[in-house]
């Protein structure tokens, strides 16, 4: 049965169809984001025709936007088009885009026996703000900080809250809420919370939009167990009703999932390069990462497959989602090793990776492991889509013949094997005839081929002569940036055969004025070698306008004519027909049998030839004709620059294009186009300052071109000159805490730069301090959201660096701050230097009071909070404020709080109650609101606690019990309990692999992947601490009673420096970043310092009333020691 062909619709029936176009969109046809108009390669939108019913030679098709009488494009259909049904596509420039409603957009075809049919009318939502506004995200962790965090309920989600249902908050965006309201939260908005993988999205509604409330998301039961048990990251993106995403994702916020009490998941992986959590990327100099799990003890059988899943976001917002199989071979290894290839480390440098595993068995459900989370650093790559290859192509040139075309996508970062992928071909042919064409396919897991058919009438064959873009995007043009451009010419240029000539419209302004003309238009051909016997030259003449296009004229070649200039006549009432409009004129070369040639085209303007004065800038002095001057305060308040075109007469069919060259980068903005305003007369064109402080005194070239009908003008060049500033509005940079000049180095010292002309957010800072000793503080560091809200950059000074500058010694400060967009410390501006003298001292430097015997501190993760136990009276904990050294809160505890310990990677703080001899109780508290977690109970008396690296196991040291005791963190449940002589404090080591434990008799060694004891070694009885040096493979074992500091090398279990005659040494703290140790001497008043290179007692501090605990600032400039005798905490310059 023969398949009866669709009958084509009526135009009527048509509708503009706009490839990307977002729909629905809330009281409009569609809706328009940032990226689609950016996405072709002359910015705007696409609108195509589809064919339609009665489509034949010499219809002519408007297309409108706005304005029901001027169109904006238009376009004469050809035999071809007409004979193969093809669509058409125009063009909707920036000009007519303006933020907002847009409309009505429509077609109107003309035909040629005058007959006019419209299609339906479209009405466009055009947004190109996203929500939080449009910020590039500058440098890793690739996180948007305008998004604020998610703010779980629970931060732990048992099954009971997983069953009831978590709401994770959504506080209002943006953070900084003197954005513009266009960047606010909005209506239809679209939230997508990301926990663990998966999304659960929520529509902004009419009345969260009406407010800045947080917004509540319900995590419900069911997707908890898809999400699964284990720590989980928690983000959201936002996605705006038409399609604008917001840069970036918010910050994560770290949640445990226990779903079930009684499950067991398998240990965490880690990266074996990053043993803190941070992979330094350039660090591996192109070598391969190493992926590490245990196997020995943990259940493994021959046979089993682990499966390695790696998850992160790449720097173009793309979703990695790596996984990597092992075949478990042996059992007995401790471990198996999984390379990570560097190129996959690459491609998510930036980024915080969930690395997770789990153990495959046949007939078994797969057994999940804890999470791990993996910070990767390093130079940060192009991980973008590179453009589409064409192989056929040599040069930038791809034959017109080849037939078919191949077209190939090498795999790219993040590629799924289901993701859809829309190649884009986007060109004109030699006459400017738009063409636009859409192929789909599915990604598979490799390269995408694409086979093009390019026979007689193919479409690549049709732009012979012309330009090919060829482009590609990820499933949906908003989702992911889409890709490079390919950029090809359509054969040989010198193929293309030389425009016509129009002798009453000659060079360079190429216009028909009828005052001067006053007959026909008379074209040339030029001569050319295809010009041969049989051949037929056939002259094409398409207006902008109803009647304005001519019959095509055919002139057969006879041998007189073989290779010479041919003459053609255009009627006088054709040419007149697209008065102020303009006029397409080209021919062609056909001979059958014979590759058929094009021209380029001539595009002529009707009307008196425009004369196009220089633009001006409001704000300047005009200095001569083509000149003016700007004092760059004048564009301050309001920070803007105006540029204003005007000439006569001016159309509202044109599209005005201003220009204005200056440094590269900002200094020479990207000007959307806009329309002619007949009625005012004039069109400005409001820049932002930044235009202006790119050029700080530096000369900028200022014009524009007016498009008429297809046809350019260039105006007249302006030179602009822009003043520098002058030297005393630049000094803004001091050291607050200094007095009459002089920086005392044993204080907390900053430097102050106050906000500067022209300041912006993302503005790259440089400080450099200068003296005996240089320094870069600041290395073209941006400018904060915050900082620009405050109005003022503040940047703490080591204070080990100013420790190293000798006293009465100068120190210069210098700053340099980007004004012009760029990362070239070279071209920025300079603020003006400020100079000090330096005094230098160090000891104790303050005395913070707190409760009643302070005895025990810790120090939070980032190191800005203090916790202090207070032992006796009314017992507690008091928190410091370590930038600003103050109390700002304490609770009570119960009993005697001898020892606390810190979760690094949760907010739970550890306090034991020692107030009996048996029974010592752990309580748990929550560091966010303080508030008691639980009790965790079972041992006789507990003598010293501390946590792993992770903080997924804490150790307690139960000396009554005579065992070390591994507690769950995430349960609080006992992991084992191993034998060891009367514990009395205990440490981990820096790879988690063993326990240091200071017993009454001995240091012992504990294996902790099998919880034995390797070894004990004797030292002096009864100590009272033990620490590990963090630079070096030891540990350091203070002894009250014997008055000494015993040092054990962890590598051989030797003792090879012993440091007695300390008075009452009781507790020990290292700096990470100096070979220094610090020792309270409670019995002195003292605090010792010890030189760990030298392993000897270097000095003492003195000023403190018994001390006891010691804790080091993480930059090593100050510590903290617990004055039990004094009930206060002195802060040291060490």
């Amino acid at each position: 049965m023969t398949p009866v062909p669709t009958a084509r619709p009526s135009v009527r029936q048509l509708a503009p169809n706009i490839p990307g176009l977002t729909t629905p969109v809330a009281g409009f046809s569609g809706g328009v984001y940032k990226l689609l108009l950016e996405n072709h390669g002359s910015p705007g939108l696409i609108c195509i025709l589809r064919t339609y019913a009665g489509q034949v030679e010499g219809d002519l098709i408007q297309l409108f936007c706005g304005d029901l009488l001027v169109p904006i494009d238009h376009h004469n259909v050809s035999k071809e088009e007409a004979r193969d049904a093809k669509s058409i596509s125009l063009h909707i420039s920036m000009a007519r885009l303006d933020e907002g409603a847009v409309g009505p957009v429509f077609f109107r075809v003309t035909h040629p026996d005058q007959r006019a049919e419209e299609t339906q009318r479209l009405t466009l939502k055009i947004d190109t703000v996203a929500p939080t506004g449009n910020d590039l995200i500058q440098q890793p962790p690739w996180v948007n900080e305008q998004l604020p965090r998610p703010q779980p309920a629970h931060f732990l989600i048992d099954s009971a809250a997983a069953q009831r249902g978590v709401a994770v908050r959504i506080p209002f965006y943006p953070s900084d809420l003197t954005r513009p309201s266009t960047t606010h939260r909005a209506v239809r908005d679209r939230i997508r919370l990301i926990i663990g993988g998966q999304i659960i999205e929520h529509s902004v509604t009419e009345n969260e939009a009406s407010g800045t409330l947080p917004i509540s998301i319900m995590v419900y039961y069911g997707t908890w167990l898809q999400i699964g048990s284990g720590y989980q990251t928690c983000a959201y993106d936002v996605i705006d009703e038409v399609g604008n995403h917001a840069p970036g994702r918010s910050p994560t916020q770290l949640i445990e999932v226990r779903l079930n009490p009684n499950e067991r998941l398998l240990d965490p992986a880690h990266v074996v390069e990053a043993p803190t959590g941070t992979l330094d990327a350039d660090a591996l100099l192109g070598k391969d990462a190493t992926l590490r799990f245990a196997v020995a003890g943990k259940g493994w059988a021959l046979g089993d497959e682990a499966r390695l899943t790696l998850r992160g976001r790449a720097l173009d917002g793309g979703d990695v989602d790596k996984a990597y199989t092992v075949s478990i071979t042996s059992t007995t290894p401790t471990f198996t090793d999984v390379p990570w290839p560097n190129a996959d480390v690459r491609a998510l440098i930036g980024a915080m990776i969930e690395l997770s595993y789990e153990r495959v068995r046949a007939g078994q459900a797969n057994v999940p492991s804890e999470n791990a989370f993996v910070r990767v650093t390093g130079t940060p790559e192009q991980t973008a889509l590179a453009a589409p290859q064409v192989p056929a192509a040599s040069g930038g040139v791809l034959p017109p013949l080849t037939d078919p075309v191949i077209v190939t996508i090498t795999s790219y970062t993040g590629q799924k094997p289901f993701d859809c992928v829309t190649l884009v071909l986007e060109g004109t042919n030699v006459y400017g005839h738009r063409f636009y064409r859409e192929y789909v396919a599915v990604a598979g897991e490799d390269s995408i081929v694409f086979e093009l058919p390019n026979s007689a009438d193919g479409d690549i064959r049709q732009l012979d002569g012309g330009e090919l873009m060829l482009y590609y995007f990820i499933n949906h043009i908003g989702q992911r940036p889409p890709s490079d451009i390919l950029s090809l010419r359509i054969g040989d240029p010198l193929d293309a055969l030389a425009q016509p000539e129009v002798l009453q419209a000659p060079a360079p302004g190429f216009t028909f004025d009828p005052d001067v003309s006053l007959g026909n238009a008379d074209v040339r051909v030029p001569a050319n070698a295809a010009f041969v016997v049989d051949a037929t030259v056939t002259l094409y003449c398409e207006g902008s306008a109803v009647g304005g296009s001519a019959p095509p004229d055919a002139f057969l070649i006879t041998p007189p004519w073989v290779g010479q200039e041919l003459a053609f006549v255009i009627q006088r009432q054709f040419i007149l027909a697209n008065l102020n409009g303009s006029a397409r004129i080209y021919y062609r070369v056909e001979k059958p049998g014979q590759r058929t040639r094009y021209s380029k085209a001539l595009v002529i303007t009707v009307g008196s030839r425009l004369q196009l004065p220089v633009p001006l800038v409001l704000e300047s002095t005009v200095t001569g004709l083509n000149s003016a001057r700007l004092n760059p305060q004048h564009v301050l308040n309001p920070p803007i620059c105006t540029l204003r075109v005007s000439y006569t007469p001016m159309l509202a069919s044109d599209d005005i294009q201003p220009s204005f060259v200056g440094t590269h980068g900002q200094g020479t903005p990207t000007i959307a186009a806009r329309p002619g305003d007949p009625a005012k007369g004039y069109v400005d064109f409001i820049l932002s300052n930044k235009v202006i402080s790119a050029n700080l005194g530096r000369k900028a070239v200022l014009s524009y071109i007016v498009t008429r009908a297809g046809a350019d003008t260039a105006s007249q060049l302006l030179t602009l000159t822009i003043d520098p500033f002058q030297e005393q509005m630049l000094d803004l940079v001091t050291v607050p805490q200094a007095s009459n000049g002089i920086v005392r180095a044993n204080m907390l010292n900053s430097v102050l730069m106050l906000a500067w002309p022209f300041i912006s957010v993302g503005q790259a800072i440089w400080v450099d301090l200068k003296g005996a000793a240089n320094l870069a503080l600041l290395d073209g560091v941006p400018l904060t959201a915050a900082q620009f809200s405050a109005g003022r950059v503040e940047v703490t000074i080591p204070a080990d660096y100013l420790r190293s500058l000798p006293t009465q010694s100068t120190l210069t400060i210098e700053v340099r701050v980007s004004l012009n967009g760029s990362a070239n410390k070279t071209s920025a501006i300079r603020l003006r230097t400020a100079h000090y003298r330096i005094t230098n001292t160090v000891g104790v430097f303050a005395t913070i009071t707190v409760g009643r015997a302070p005895n025990a501190m810790v120090l939070s993760p980032n190191g800005e909070l203090l916790y202090v136990a207070c032992a006796f009276g009314d017992t507690s904990i008091w928190i410091i404020d370590t930038l600003r050294n103050r109390v700002i809160h304490h609770f009570a505890v119960p009993g005697t709080p001898l020892h606390i310990a810190i979760n690094p990677t949760a907010p739970r703080l550890y306090v034991t109650d020692n107030s009996v001899a048996v029974n010592t109780p752990i309580r748990v508290y929550n560091t966010q609101d303080y508030t008691l977690i639980d009790t965790i109970t079972g041992f006789t008396t507990v003598a010293g606690i501390t946590l792993n690296a992770n903080g997924s196991r804490l150790y307690v040291a139960d000396t009554g019990a005579s065992e070390l005791v591994v507690i769950n963190t995430t349960n609080h449940q006992r992991l084992s309990s191993i034998p060891v002589r009367e514990p009395i404090d205990v440490v981990i080591s820096p790879d988690n692999n063993r326990a240091h434990v200071a017993t009454f008799f001995d240091w012992s060694i504990l294996n902790l992947h099998t919880n034995t004891l390797i070894d004990s070694v004797d030292t002096p009885s009864a100590p009272s601490a033990i620490a590990h040096n963090p630079r070096g493979a030891e540990v350091y074992i203070v002894s009250r009673t014997g008055g000494s500091v015993t040092i054990g090398n962890t590598v051989n279990h030797g003792i090879p420096q012993r440091l007695t005659g300390l008075s009452g040494p009781l507790h020990i703290a290292f700096e990470r970043g100096r070979d220094r140790a610090y020792v309270s001497q409670t019995d002195g008043d003292l605090l010792g310092i010890i030189d760990t290179r030298s392993r000897q007692l270097i000095g003492t501090y003195a000023g403190f009333n018994k001390p006891r605990a010691v804790v080091v600032a993480p930059d090593g400039s100050h510590g903290y020691v617990a004055n039990i005798g004094g009930d206060s905490v002195s802060l040291v310059v060490l």
